[in-house]
Formats: C-alpha cells, structure tokens, sequence
C-alpha cells in the first residue's frame, strides 16, 4: 500500500512535502530572484491544483517582484478566497496596496489582519505607516489629517509595546510623535 501510495504521488509530480513539482521550483526561482521564472512554474502550479492557497500566494510574491501590481492584487484575492482565516495573503495585499498608494484598500485589509490577530506586528508598524500617507480629505485636498496621525501613533505604541525593541516600529512612533508636535 505504501509503496502504491508512493508511486502515485510521483505519478502527481508532488514532493515529499506534498507540494507540486512546479510548486516547489517556483518557490525556490522567488528565493533566487528569479521572478519571471517563478512567476511561469507557480502558474503551472495553480493550474495543477486551483485551490492550492500556496500557489496563489507565491505567485502573488513573483508579480509583485516584478511590479506587475494588478497581477499580484489577482494572484492575493485568489489566495485569499481560499482560506479565508490566514492573514498571510492579507498581509501581501495591503502591501502591493499601499505601494500603490491606495491608503483606504490597504487600511481595510490591515485592519482585518489586525482583528484577526491583535498581536501581529507586522501589520500593527504597516498600519502605523499607512496611517501616514498622504490621501485625499474630506475637503477634496490631498495630505494626512491630525486623526489619521493620531491613529498611526495609537498602532504604533502597539507594536512597540509587543516588542520594545523594534527599530522599525520605534522609529515610525518618533516619526510620527514629531509630526504631531508640528502640528499642534
């Protein structure tokens, strides 16, 4: 039976791990760099198996390593419809989002890595930064309202109260603690 079992698996072209064969290269092509590579295995490996949230997720990783935002927004929201529970495509998504300046969309999906998982840190710091991005008031001008600042000051006072010495995190808090004091 074993051997059976064995034997189909490589008739699947899935490793030891339970991965695809084009799963597995194409992570390694991403470690290397080598995202156009990546990007054509990990596309095989979503057509081998459209619901492997992996596959998605790396080929969202190999799009956003070649700027090919609309494609890694495609390639998270694939991911992300797969297992609904895991903030890691979340995560990804928020930041092809605020790269492309999209403060509102990366927020909603920070804010949902955050109710999820109150202790994350990763999305406690972006949160802090994409609270200081410029994005259009509500007076039709574009710049970083005093309650937005405020509000990356509350996330980043999180994150370093998880962890004391974050040097992102503590940076971005004096960042924005300075900014404040201009502003009063």
């Amino acid at each position: 039976m074993k051997k059976a079992l064995c034997l189909v698996m490589l008739m699947m072209g899935c490793t030891s791990g339970g991965e695809s064969k084009s799963l597995a290269e194409g992570k390694a092509l991403l470690a290397a760099g080598k995202h156009e590579a990546a990007v054509a295995e990990l596309s095989k490996a979503t057509a081998e198996d459209r619901n492997s949230m992996d596959a998605w997720l790396h080929l969202g990783h190999a799009y956003a390593g070649l700027k090919r935002h609309d494609n890694a927004l495609a390639a998270y929201v694939a991911a992300k419809k797969l297992d609904r529970h895991s903030i890691v495509p979340h995560l990804a998504h928020a930041k092809v989002q605020m790269e492309l300046g999209r403060v509102e969309q990366a927020t909603s999906e920070l804010n949902f890595v955050v109710e999820m998982d109150p202790k994350n840190l990763e999305a406690l710091i972006l949160l802090g930064k994409v609270s200081q991005l410029p994005h259009k008031l509500p007076d039709g001008s574009v710049g970083v309202s005093r309650a937005s600042l405020e509000r990356a000051e509350l996330n980043l006072e999180a994150a370093t109260r998880l962890d004391p010495n974050n040097a992102d995190a503590r940076a971005e808090l004096a960042k924005v603690q300075s900014t404040l004091k201009e502003k009063k």
